[in-house]
């Protein structure tokens, strides 16, 4: 597998992904609990991990070509 396809599936922890997005790590909580953030492996009741692909699929999701749109 190419090295950009691992970085692809790279894990993230909550801050490391909240500094990507350039949000908040809290900011990122609130989100996954109301179930509009992006999708996350919960590995364990105490870790959580988003991976890279994720993260920029979501933000993808967020892309606009006017303010009409909602």
């Amino acid at each position: 597998m190419p090295d950009k396809a691992l970085d692809l599936y790279r894990q993230m922890n909550t801050i490391e992904a909240a500094n990507f997005l350039d949000l908040t790590p809290r900011m990122l909580e609130l989100m996954r609990q109301r179930g509009n953030g992006p999708i996350y492996l919960k590995i364990s009741p105490r870790c959580v991990k988003y991976r890279l692909k994720e993260l920029i699929d979501w933000q993808d999701a967020l892309l606009k070509k006017s303010t009409i749109e909602i």
